[in-house]
């Protein structure tokens, strides 16, 4: 059996990786790179990806679009010339010029791939990349969080925490890998934190720079796009140069004399965004306290990055990848046949329901191991309708709703059950079932935001999930099952005088645990 295609669908870049004989390699491109530029652009002859849509972007920026992951499941269309799309078209393109240029290489026709996504995406946004993988071609789809394919990558036993700063989002994640077995812990993220807000900032710069007025900028957007991109070449120069001297292309300014940038003035410009990052660190760090800390993507390069994790966290590790092929290459490796890695990843936010008193009720807890699976049960109201907010947890208090269905063909007062179950790739199904047995798909989620006021999880039950987390790798997923669905009851128990005691007896349980399996 052929090894899967392992792709690492990047903000900025796209890479692909496949085990061949033996050997793990990341696959050229027709450009001869391993980089494909996650861009496209509308031209009269169809869709363009990759290079070719790349060299467009300041010629016809109004054609041509690069940040289609971000945007993913978004509920608008994006405009693209004179037309509209769903950022999902978008990536259609994309991943079918990655699935052509790989099967030029490998001689052989792909239909499978390992697409990894960030840690913090939500169920629409996962189910939306595969929708788009599938009209790209490929038959058979898995889906792995970024930080968990750089795991797999460095390869070693024990527990890690993997920090992935790349274009568009950051994510973090501590896994535990032992014989075999890797298991993520928990994982959080920022969408709207990566290298890119970077390039913005020291665009911004630069435009001061050549005293260039903003509506300039605005009236022109190849302009601005041109300065996004030669941030981006001095941000990677800084990365190893104390200074760059700037040469601006002829005609963007009045005066075209070479400017001097600073590795100083970009690091003031990122300070607080990377204060954010290294937070997000330090409380996991804290919470866990891994064995090594790992770091990948390009953005993870910065060299203030690493002195400020080294000054509040530790050292990073030196990896045994490139920072920016570890997550293709651990993508490849999860997929290989010949691979007998066991993966148990958990779900990165809660999933639930809004009650009829517009608080958020919990079904799947974040940090539940995929694949699992809930219900509730619900009556219809006097008229026979049913009205159901599914919401999944984004941040404290925030919540995105992911489908809004009104049921209005039940009897009155008709007690039904609602299935959530989310398989191993993190995909979500909802299904109704009828007292007579009849069951009900919820058509496919869409996202709109929104915020509730989220019920806080009492700290006692916060550390004793962290504990179980620990020492119930090695029990069957059925009773993993059952042990989180006793940490779901403690939590939202309202009657205060059995809640002490359930709380004991979860103490009980969990030390127990921790005895035997010293």
């Amino acid at each position: 059996m052929d090894s899967m295609l392992g792709i690492d669908l990047g903000t900025r870049y796209a890479l692909a990786a496949c085990k061949i004989n033996d050997k793990v390699e990341v696959l050229s491109n027709r450009w001869g790179l391993k980089k494909t530029p996650s861009v496209v652009s509308w031209a009269s002859e169809g869709w363009l990806a990759g290079e070719e849509a790349a060299r467009r972007e300041v010629a016809f920026p109004e054609y041509t679009y690069w940040d289609m992951k971000r945007h993913i499941a978004c509920t608008g269309p994006i405009r693209c010339g004179r037309r509209t799309f769903s950022p999902e078209e978008l990536l259609v393109p994309l991943l079918s010029l990655v699935r052509e240029d790989a099967e030029a290489t490998l001689t052989r026709f792909i239909t499978s791939c390992v697409l990894t996504v960030p840690a913090s995406f939500n169920f629409s946004q996962r189910q939306a990349v595969a929708r788009a993988a599938d009209k790209a071609g490929f038959e058979e789809i898995k889906i792995i969080n970024e930080p968990t394919a750089a795991a797999f990558a460095y390869g070693k036993e024990g527990l890690s925490l993997i920090l992935d700063f790349g274009a568009g989002t950051v994510d973090v994640s501590v896994v535990e890998a032992e014989q075999g077995i890797w298991q993520v812990l928990e994982s959080v993220g920022d969408s709207c934190i990566g290298g890119r807000e970077i390039d913005f900032l020291l665009a911004r710069m630069l435009q001061k720079r050549l005293s260039l007025i903003s509506k300039t900028l605005a009236d022109s957007e190849a302009l601005w796009r041109y300065l996004l991109g030669e941030a981006e070449n001095i941000k990677v120069a800084l990365s190893t140069c104390s200074s760059f001297t700037w040469l601006p292309s002829f005609g963007i300014c009045q005066s075209s004399k070479p400017i001097l940038i600073r590795r100083e003035e970009l690091e003031r410009l990122m300070r607080p965004m990377l204060h954010k990052v290294v937070n997000i660190v330090s409380e996991l760090w804290k919470k866990y306290s891994p064995q090594r800390l790992l770091l990948v993507g390009g953005s993870s390069r910065i060299p203030l990055l690493h002195s400020m994790l080294e000054e509040r966290v530790a050292r990073p590790d030196h990896l045994n990848q490139c920072p920016d092929e570890a997550v293709a290459i651990g993508a490849a490796l999860f997929g290989a046949s010949s691979e007998k890695r066991f993966l148990i990843d958990v779900l990165s936010q809660d999933l639930g329901i809004r009650s009829a008193t517009g608080d958020f009720v919990s079904v799947l807890q974040k940090g539940s191991p995929l694949p699992c699976k809930a219900s509730k049960r619900f009556i219809s109201i006097a008229n026979g309708s049913l009205d159901l907010h599914i919401m999944q947890g984004t941040s404290e208090g925030q919540f995105s709703t992911l489908n809004q269905v009104t049921i209005d063909f039940l009897s009155e007062k008709e007690e039904v059950e609602l299935f959530f179950s989310v398989d191993s790739n993190g995909l979500l199904a909802i299904e109704l079932q009828r007292k007579n047995g009849e069951r009900i798909a919820i058509p496919d989620i869409t996202v709109e935001e929104c915020t509730l006021k989220e019920n806080p999880v009492p700290p006692e039950i916060k550390d004793l999930e962290k504990r179980l987390a620990r020492v119930s790798i090695a029990l069957p997923s059925e009773q993993q099952g059952r042990l989180l669905s006793l940490f779901s009851s403690a939590r939202t128990l309202s009657d205060k005088s059995i809640y002490g005691d359930a709380v004991a007896i979860l103490e009980e349980m969990v030390r127990e645990m921790e005895r035997v399996s010293l």
